[in-house]
């Protein structure tokens, strides 16, 4: 048994040992390596933990889950004090300011802003209708998503009468 590939009936040969380095050679960019920045965690102006089911649930589908996992990774080497590959998704993570850039490297928040009005089109209706009851802006414009969490894994069901769990349901 080989471990070669085959391909029209003919086993695969390894490429060239001298294919990879004649000058001129061309490699795409997704095989070189990327560099290496420092990470800084700074306080930041949002409400919420990086690591908040919010973040992964809207913010994922707001930019990706790709864009959301390097944010947690930056935040994870912040925390440590290492320095990271340049993450691929940071053009995203710079326009919506989850992410920003200095002279030193790059500067992680230790709050994340809620998803911003203008993505919220991307969320299909019943995450949009779910994302208006997390987020349950009070009168006093204060963030209640933390009311809508715990309660549902400590048998509470739902605070809102028009929605029950699987629990009440039985």
């Amino acid at each position: 048994m080989t471990a070669e590939a085959s391909g029209r009936g003919q086993v695969a040969r390894p490429p060239h040992p001298q294919a990879a380095i004649l000058s001129g050679a061309s490699v795409r960019p997704t095989a070189r390596l990327r560099p290496v920045v420092t990470v800084q965690l700074e306080k930041g102006r949002g409400h919420l933990s990086p690591t908040d089911p919010y973040v992964r649930r809207f913010w994922v589908a707001a930019i990706g889950s790709e864009a959301i996992a390097e944010l947690l990774r930056l935040v994870r080497a912040a925390e440590k004090g290492e320095g990271v590959r340049l993450p691929r998704h940071l053009p995203t993570l710079l326009r919506f300011h989850l992410v920003k850039a200095n002279s030193t490297g790059l500067v992680v928040f230790d709050r994340v802003p809620a998803v911003p009005r203008e993505l919220q089109w991307r969320f299909p209706p019943s995450l949009a209708a779910d994302h208006v009851r997390w987020i349950g802006l009070s009168t006093d414009g204060k963030n209640r998503h933390e009311d809508q969490g715990d309660h549902l894994t400590h048998g509470k069901g739902h605070r809102d009468p028009r929605v029950r769990s699987g629990a009440e349901n039985h």
